[in-house]
């Protein structure tokens, strides 16, 4: 009886502990191409298509100041480097230079902005801005693969499991002492 009560114990201990967390993990496959020139001059030309492969492990329900917490770019067709931010609608924004999730800064070129919207529903939507040394290029076409949404566990999950499994093992081990005796 006091295992029970000590196990429902432990159990709403793991749940409130972990019940605001929203913290999911999902990879992105980005490929925009078609750039026609929005400002400055043509020369020098953007690469084009520019491909982009990255995971992000993020709480798509909070407003995150730009970071490079929780990315990881697996190949990008560009030479920069990346940072993402996130609004409490769980839009995001990749790029070099960020103000926020729906805000790049430019100052100089040689950089890029990537917006995407509905970032945790099935067809996410994006808009791929490319700067050169002399111009703004702007994506006609962007496709975005997404993976299936997966959760990662909070720490009382994995102390949840643990305590879970060492009772099994401490009620197999009790069995078996139990059924040596009656022998």
């Amino acid at each position: 009886m006091k295992i029970c009560a000590l196990a429902a114990g432990l159990i709403l201990v793991a749940t409130v502990s972990s019940a605001g967390a929203a913290t999911i993990e999902r990879t992105f496959d980005v490929e925009a191409s078609g750039f026609t020139l929005a400002s400055g001059s043509g020369d020098p030309a953007p690469v084009d298509p520019v491909t982009l492969n990255f995971t992000l492990v993020w709480d798509p329900s909070i407003v995150i100041a730009p970071t490079d917490s929780g990315l990881t770019v697996n190949s990008f067709s560009l030479p920069y480097s990346s940072v993402f931010a996130s609004d409490a609608a769980g839009n995001i924004a990749l790029g070099q230079n960020l103000f926020n999730a729906s805000d790049c800064l430019v100052g100089g070129g040689l950089t890029y902005c990537l917006f995407m919207s509905n970032s945790t529903g099935a067809n996410p939507a994006a808009a791929f801005d490319q700067f050169t040394a002399s111009g703004e290029w702007v994506a006609g076409a962007v496709t975005v693969t997404a993976s299936a949404i997966g959760g990662v566990p909070e720490p009382a999950t994995w102390a949840l499991m643990l305590i879970g499994f060492g009772g099994l093992g401490w009620l197999a081990s009790r069995r078996r002492w139990a059924a040596a005796g009656a022998s």
